[in-house]
């Protein structure tokens, strides 16, 4: 055990930087740790102009294209009635631009801590329903109620076990926040960008008991001197044999199962198509016990390959067919326990009448290997201007 832990947190430092989860043998997650991505931040920006006739208006916010902010994302609703061009807001991205599509903006933004959510443009208090000691809901509650903040609040899963006095200094830092961005509102520029969601770091805060194995010591600052560091320069997610084939595998079409079959992953705009194949399964025992046996691998290796590449919209998954009620019962189970913690909204439909399964699953960023190729080919660019400026000298 080269770390002391078979379960380690990972940030390889060549360009573009990662930031990932080793749990065994597998890479279990694995995000850009300054990906190329607006979803969550908070700007400050301007009403371009106001469209009732599309109930929304359109928003510069520092971006080449304005973005679109749906009527439905103006809070407070009263504010709908009054909007207009050249009004100064503070806006939150919800959905990166895709393709020919702008970012989706909300004035409903939300400042998110470990434990908290503070949501200005809300109001009351909303507990995570996973949190079912109805004496801590309560206690939970009256924290809430002595708190100097009649806005909106969510109270997450992770504050059930937490000292209260950590509640109490995550709730003044999200709260002195929330101050600076609305005192910046009448400041100049007229956009800027006022708080950034780098999301990889999410998975630093979630997973905190780990090791942090980094290639680059200059990562230590940004991890925290109170972290349990491994400084190795020799690992490489990419690069060593050992982890190679497992990250490429995040890119491939086809993913190998253990018994031999594969699934195959089709990339539509708006869909998933995932076809499960025998492949070279081994003709041992009944078909009914092959066909079990390698639609639960399907199944598992599914779950886990939505989760890395980020797979959003409708997935539709074709199994090997002649499941009969138990097997499908099985499947969908399994399906629904892996993607319980999933921290994008998913919702999963189960099997059609045709034979298909179905999830659906929130569209909120770019399929990973985009933002990966997306990162990639910026990094190119920054260094062919690098070696331009540095020949012009």
């Amino acid at each position: 055990m080269k770390y002391n832990s078979r379960d380690y947190l990972f940030i390889d430092g060549e360009a573009p930087s990662l930031i990932g989860l080793i749990q065994g043998d597998e890479i279990t997650a694995v995000h850009l740790l300054s990906k190329d991505s607006q979803v969550g931040n908070i700007y400050r920006g301007y009403v371009k102009n106001v469209l009732p006739a599309m109930d929304c208006a359109f928003v510069d916010f520092g971006h080449r294209d304005t973005g679109y902010l749906p009527m439905k994302n103006i809070y407070p609703k009263e504010y709908r009635e009054k909007i207009k061009g050249g009004d100064t807001v503070i806006v939150e991205v919800k959905k990166m631009p895709l393709r020919e599509k702008r970012a989706v903006l909300s004035l409903d933004y939300s400042l998110r801590g470990e434990y908290l959510v503070l949501l200005p443009e809300s109001r009351g208090v909303r507990l995570s329903k996973k949190i079912d000691d109805e004496s801590i809901r309560n206690a939970l509650k009256e924290w809430a109620k002595s708190l100097p903040w009649d806005r909106g609040m969510i109270i997450r899963t992770e504050a059930a076990i937490c000292d209260r006095s950590h509640l109490d200094r995550e709730f003044s830092y999200l709260h002195a926040i929330y101050d600076a961005i609305e005192k910046s509102r009448q400041f100049l520029p007229p956009t800027k960008l006022l708080r950034t969601q780098d999301h990889g770091l999410d998975i630093l805060s979630k997973h905190g008991d780990l090791p942090v194995v980094i290639n680059d010591k200059r990562f230590k600052e940004r991890i925290g001197e109170d972290r349990n560091i491994i400084v190795d320069p020799s690992f490489s997610i990419r690069s060593m044999a050992k982890w190679r084939s497992k990250f490429n595998a995040i890119f491939s079409k086809t993913v190998a199962l253990p018994s031999g079959g594969n699934i195959v992953i089709n990339t539509a705009e708006a869909c998933q198509v995932i076809d499960v194949n025998s492949g070279s399964v081994k003709k041992s025992g009944s078909f009914s016990d092959m066909r079990r046996r390698l639609n639960r691998e399907a199944a598992e290796m599914l779950v886990k390959h939505i989760k890395l590449r980020n797979l959003s919209g409708m997935i539709v998954v074709d199994f090997v067919h002649g499941m009969d009620d138990d097997e499908r019962k099985d499947i969908t189970s399994l399906i629904e326990e892996g993607l319980k913690d999933d921290v994008v909204i998913t919702t999963v439909f189960g099997f059609t009448t045709m034979g298909l399964f179905e999830i659906a699953r929130q569209r909120r960023d770019l399929r990973f290997e985009e933002q990966y190729e997306l990162a990639k080919r910026h990094h190119q660019e920054a260094l062919k201007e690098k070696i331009k400026r540095e020949n012009s000298l």
